[in-house]
């Protein structure tokens, strides 16, 4: 059986096209009358519980317009009835041959949109029709009965109806769609329309690409002022390309040309979550140098959290509406450094585009820019970036125009940098260029007191996202996550909390619901599961002093990694073994 939930990303995708061009809010249901997808306004407004008969009404009458919401014969039973929020709601049922798959509906808040909706009643029950066929073929093209053309070609269809100029775009700009208005505006303007570097001005280029929104941008094309907007297309929450619209109403052109840029997943110090005396210091350090423009290095082990603390420190700080650009080290070629960092100028080497490509500095100017597993970088790239972090400014790859950046870095990894410097694999001088903020997650085995608040955290996330109602953790299962070791740390906390709500056909989580791997006695006494977090310790304080080395100086790194003092490290050392500490 076809399920509507396996194409989430891409009905939210083509829906957000109808709030962007159509000005109308968006909901989408399955044939259990479950909520699947719909705009942030319509959840905040009805939320997720809708009136079964009315979605059923719909899916045996094919489609329905409620003119009078809260006041009909469908309404009797709802929540809502004589005092429904909604303005008026057309509706329509979503078939695949033959099959219903659920419902679509369009629906008005407020007076303007009400009027609006109801003086072109015809217009938008025509544009329902074709997006539901639109996601039917969509769906029909997953599955391989339909060929992709023909949902393109509804799609044109559909924008064609639309007065302002329209465009989609993959991930570097090419054109995909466009459609009748902004094919015949540009071609007035004698603009060639294969690529958004040809149409609009480099610096909204850069927003476009980096994945971000546009709201009401004024610009000048060929002489003729027009308002850009954009939203990225999302899957997974990767950018995959951009919708764009351009207005072309002179009335509503005003003198202002701030680009207003929208952070579509912000962050702040609430998002960093536990109660430990670590975590307390972080969110502390935090509001000290959030406004810092200095380089911040946070090192820790894979899993620790490094990245949300990126974002947490950029959201925090007065660049929070500017650029967060994320580069991942380790997915970067080696012979595409360069040119991913600083970009590149049209022709610059064979495969280039022929629009060249602004680089992750250029993007996140005025912003942040990230650069997680900076162990990674090549050694003869290291020279090049510490100049950048220094000057501030950076030639293309192919050019030989300066360009200045106000960026502020911050940059982590999961291994020793100090040991790299010793093996010459890391340049020093980068190093402390990086490290002028150090900060330092410590492993979660180290702060169990926030494994509970983490678990019930992921159990309410994972419970939205597979539409589960699970209430909790049976208490066994706490005391057996409390006394795990973690070598994933919150990233393998989190992936047991997503398998057990995937598992568990109960209202709470048992030890049978854990993986096997993870738990595989399941009549073992909790309580003897004390002991392992002494030898867990025993284990890990001695790895720790491995890794560092067993002198003065090796125990001191080892205590400060461990989060405690050297004279503690002595004590547990001597407790353990006394002939360990004259190792």
């Amino acid at each position: 059986m076809i399920n509507l939930y396996n194409y989430e990303n891409e009905i939210k995708n083509i829906l957000n096209i109808i709030k962007s061009i159509f000005n109308i809010d968006y909901a989408v249901f399955d044939t259990e009358s479950n909520l699947v997808i719909s705009t942030e306004s319509y959840l905040r407004i009805k939320g997720r519980v809708v009136h079964s008969p009315s979605i059923q009404e719909v899916i045996m009458k094919g489609n329905v317009t409620v003119n009078n919401p809260g006041h009909m014969a469908a309404c009797l039973g709802c929540r809502f009835k004589d005092n429904c929020p909604s303005t008026i709601e057309i509706l329509k049922s979503i078939t695949v041959n033959t099959e219903p798959l659920g419902v679509l509906s369009f629906t008005s808040f407020s007076k303007e949109s009400h009027d609006r909706i109801v003086n072109n009643i015809d217009y938008y029950t025509n544009i329902i029709e074709q997006f539901a066929h639109l996601l039917s073929l969509f769906i029909m093209q997953q599955y391989k009965a339909f060929d992709s053309t023909a949902s393109k070609s509804s799609l044109t269809t559909i924008l064609d109806l639309s007065e302002d100029g329209f465009i989609t775009t993959d991930a570097e700009g090419n054109i995909e769609i466009i459609n009748a208005a902004a094919l015949d505006f540009f071609a007035s303007c004698g603009m060639n329309t294969k690529n958004i570097h040809q149409l609009f001005p480099n610096n909204v280029v850069s927003v476009i690409l980096s994945g971000r929104s546009i709201s009401n941008y004024k610009v000048k094309i060929n002489d003729s002022p027009v308002r850009v907007f954009s939203t990225p297309l999302r899957n997974n929450d990767v950018s995959v390309g951009t919708a764009i619209r351009i207005n072309y109403n002179k009335a509503i052109l005003s003198d202002s040309v701030n680009l207003n840029i929208k952070n579509d997943q912000p962050y702040n110090i609430d998002s960093i979550k536990g109660k430990s005396e670590h975590v307390k210091l972080i969110k502390k350090t935090i509001k000290k140098i959030a406004n810092s423009p200095s380089t911040v290095f946070i090192s820790g082990e894979t899993g620790t959290g490094k990245g949300l603390l990126a974002k947490a420190i950029h959201y925090e700080s007065k660049r929070k509406n500017k650029p967060f650009i994320i580069v991942n080290c380790t997915s970067i070629p080696e012979n595409l450094f360069e040119s991913e960092l600083f970009g590149y100028e049209a022709g610059a080497f064979t495969g280039a585009s022929k629009y060249g490509k602004p680089g992750k500095f250029e993007l996140a100017n005025e912003g942040t820019l990230f650069l997680d597993e900076i162990s990674e970088i090549p050694i003869n790239m290291q020279a090049k970036l510490l100049n950048v972090l220094q000057e501030s400014t950076f030639e293309k790859v192919g050019g030989i125009t300066p360009i200045n950046v106000d960026v502020r870095i911050i940059a982590a990894s999961n291994r020793n940098l100090e040991e790299m410097i010793k093996k010459k694999s890391f340049r020093s001088d980068l190093f402390y260029r990086l490290n002028v903020i150090p900060m330092k997650l410590i492993p979660l085995r180290q702060r169990r007191e926030d494994i509970s608040i983490l678990a019930n955290d992921f159990l309410k996330f994972y419970n939205r996202k597979l539409k589960k109602q699970i209430l909790g953790f049976d208490n066994k299962v706490y005391d057996i996550l409390n006394n795990s070791y973690w070598p994933g740390n919150i990233r393998q906390l989190e992936n047991v909390v997503e398998y057990c709500v995937n598992i568990t056909e109960k209202e709470v989580i048992t030890p049978a619901d854990l993986p096997l791997d993870f738990y595989e006695d399941k009549q073992a006494d909790t309580s003897a599961a004390v002991n392992p977090i002494k030898e867990n310790e025993h284990k890990i304080i001695i790895e720790t002093i491995d890794r560092y080395g067993w002198d003065v100086k090796g125990k001191t790194l080892a205590s400060e990694e461990l989060g405690m003092g050297l004279r503690t490290l002595y004590r547990k050392l001597n407790d353990y073994n006394k002939s360990i500490a004259n190792r």
